[in-house]
């Protein structure tokens, strides 16, 4: 009996220590957890008249709009003068000069600008190759075998906005002893308004619209220096001088010194034509547009180039055919006579 006993005290034994032990489960462990953050890139709003980010984003595909500026000395400095993305410039009658300034964005048009002076022809045709509207204060008309600018902005069914019609848009400065047309003045501010009350198309027409190429960052227009700049508009005109300095090629003609990144003269021919006017007569100059050579110039550098007017658009390109890459920034357009001794110098003085 005792050994029966003992051999069930070991088999309890046992028991407790092997049989009853669970067997230990593996250990897992979890692979770690990777969170990838994805970062989108804000989408950039290009000027596509400076090519310069940060634009307006309300301003996208929207028309930009091209304003008539008078150059004669009693109107200088020019109110708001240099706060356009682009100046044009060339010659009208009498071997003045006038100036077509071009806001992408017309709602940042300054409050102040002007003397906002008469439309023709040459700066109709160029407002038209950007798709702008179209804003001066009268225009010439058409006599004998002239075709004024009144008559081009009807033919090309230009959207205008003529400050000889009155409105708000439109008042005179008094704080200059000049003729009144030396005191023609714009209020930007409320030009949205006026485009709205118009009704005029605002919705960019890409078909019609010159594109300029632009540079990411500022590089060299070419090889040969050009610190110094002459551009003349025919041998009627005086001469548009400009002096590189500080990244930028700057002239103080308007009595204010004016800055732009780039100077883009574009020679041309042209066409003069006397007709009456009231009992003697004037002398138009029409650029033709017909295309021809022309110079670059920005960083303190120029090049030679082409340009042309296809399917109402100008193109810019180089002497191989490419498309013109211009710097971003504010551009200077010279329209001097190719026939009528329009020139262009450039020189390099000795520091």
């Amino acid at each position: 009996m005792k050994k029966v006993l003992a051999l069930i005290l070991c088999a309890v034994i046992a028991l407790a220590l092997f049989g009853c032990s669970k067997k230990e489960e593996p250990t897992t462990t979890a692979a770690p957890t990777t969170t990838t953050t994805t970062t989108t890139k804000a989408p950039e709003y290009i000027n596509p008249l400076t090519g310069e980010k940060d634009y307006n984003k309300g301003a996208v595909d929207v028309r930009p709009v091209a304003i008539v500026v008078e150059n004669l000395r009693p109107a200088r400095p020019q109110w708001g003068i240099g706060s356009s993305d682009i100046i044009v410039e060339g010659e009208v009658e009498g071997g003045i000069s006038r100036m077509l300034w071009l806001y992408a964005d017309y709602t940042s048009v300054p409050e102040k600008i002007g003397p906002i002076r008469s439309a023709r022809p040459s700066y109709v045709r160029f407002s038209e190759y950007f798709d702008a509207i179209y804003i001066h204060w009268g225009g010439s008309h058409s006599r004998s075998n002239y075709t004024g600018g009144y008559e081009t902005i009807k033919k090309d069914n230009v959207d205008d906005i003529d400050g000889m019609r009155g409105g708000v848009l439109f008042g005179r400065d008094r704080t200059r002893s000049v003729s009144s047309e030396h005191r023609g003045i714009l209020n930007g501010k409320k030009l949205p308004q006026v485009i709205k009350d118009k009704g005029f198309r605002t919705a960019l027409d890409k078909e019609s619209f010159s594109v300029l190429n632009f540079n990411e960052s500022v590089v060299d227009a070419g090889n040969e220096k050009a610190e110094k700049i002459g551009a003349k508009f025919s041998s009627r005109t005086d001469t548009r001088r400009f002096t590189y300095k500080d990244g930028k090629y700057h002239s103080t003609d308007w009595e204010k010194d004016v800055a732009f990144q780039n100077v883009i003269l574009l020679m041309d021919e042209t066409k003069y034509i006397t007709t009456p006017y009231k009992g003697s007569s004037t002398t138009y100059l029409n650029y033709l547009y017909k295309g021809h050579d022309g110079y670059y110039a920005s960083n303190g550098t120029q090049t030679k180039i082409r340009w042309e007017i296809k399917d109402n658009k100008l193109y810019l390109t180089d002497l191989s055919g490419n498309p013109l890459k211009i710097n971003p920034g504010k551009s200077y357009i010279g329209l001097c006579s190719s026939n009528n001794s329009g020139k262009v110098t450039f020189s390099n003085p000795e520091n």
